[in-house]
């Protein structure tokens, strides 16, 4: 049972990264021809650096997931290893939001406008939900057990 359920993990990891791939290669190719290409008379270098970086963050979330994310087949093409689950929450989540909304950001500011950049702020403020989220789980109870104690 174990090795079936490995073996959907691998399979849907494998369909994950060949999706992430086109999507990767699509998105960039769109931006290049159609922002810097095209319009190249209008793109500055401020432009030119938030792609590269968040382009460059993308492309590392990518390769981060495609390393723990590719099963391992033995000699005779046995799975040896599923990979982890990209399906999983936490981090791996995490990276995905990032990539779609980088997506989202760059189609958005080839053909729209720059201001699609301040997207990135909804990342930021999902960020200090989940922190808020931890603070009040974890300080605040602690903090009136202290209050408590110290009366």
């Amino acid at each position: 049972m174990a090795n079936a359920s490995s073996k959907k993990i691998a399979a849907a990891n494998k369909q994950t990264l060949a999706n992430l791939q086109k999507g990767f290669l699509s998105v960039n190719t769109i931006y290049f021809l159609w922002r810097i290409v095209y319009h190249w008379s209008s793109f500055t270098f401020s432009q030119f650096f938030l792609y590269v970086t968040t382009g460059g963050l993308t492309f590392l979330f990518y390769r981060l997931l495609n390393s723990s994310g590719t099963p391992t087949f033995g000699a005779d093409n046995t799975l040896i290893s599923s990979g982890e689950d990209l399906n999983a929450e936490g981090l791996t989540a995490y990276m995905f939001d990032i990539i779609y909304v980088t997506w989202f950001v760059h189609i958005t500011t080839a053909f729209i406008s720059n201001k699609f950049w301040l997207a990135y702020l909804v990342v930021d403020r999902k960020i200090l939900k989940k922190l808020k989220q931890k603070v009040n789980q974890n300080v605040k109870p602690n903090l009136k057990r202290k209050l408590k104690r110290d009366k």
